[in-house]
């Protein structure tokens, strides 16, 4: 009966109301909102030219979402996932970010068979993903690191209500 007294106090006041946060899956749904993150992950500065290095000097082509293109060489378009492993995939980046919020936030280990099912993809495209996933763990720790950052930080964030 307090609690209920008080969040009719709390109203009347005209107190904001707190919002629940959604799920951290629900979250990850959005492919802008996967995007972000995967950005932020990639570039903490901002995007960095991968032809001339150019910082600051990235525009995003409002035609297509997640492209970038540098203004100080005017030669080239680019992408977060450009020169990583996932460059050429044909999947979105929150699948990616997804997958890996399941494999190492989570801690649930998928097979091919698992992934392949959860995502639907063939089996062999599972695989690739799941060596895709392993072989920017080995060769990007510091990216890899600063995406597991930002997913705990969400999922911790998300887990308040």
């Amino acid at each position: 009966m307090v609690h209920e007294a008080y969040a009719e106090r709390r109203q009347e006041s005209g107190w904001p109301q707190v919002e629940r946060h959604r799920p951290v899956v629900e979250i990850l749904e959005s492919h802008e909102t996967c995007r972000d993150i995967f950005e932020k992950a990639r570039w903490p500065d901002g995007p960095v030219c991968p032809n001339c290095g150019a910082k600051h000097a990235a525009s995003r082509l409002k035609t297509r979402p997640g492209l970038w293109t540098c203004k100080a060489c005017r030669s080239c378009q680019y992408s977060a996932t450009s020169g990583t492993h996932l460059h050429r995939s044909r999947l979105p980046v929150s699948v990616w970010v997804r997958l890996y919020h399941t494999i190492y936030i989570m801690n649930r280990p998928l097979t091919a068979s698992q992934v392949s099912r959860r995502y639907d993809v063939a089996f062999l495209t599972a695989k690739s993903m799941l060596r895709r996933l392993e072989a920017m763990n080995s060769e990007n720790p510091e990216m890899m690191g600063r995406l597991e950052a930002i997913l705990r930080d969400l999922a911790r964030n998300a887990g308040r209500s």
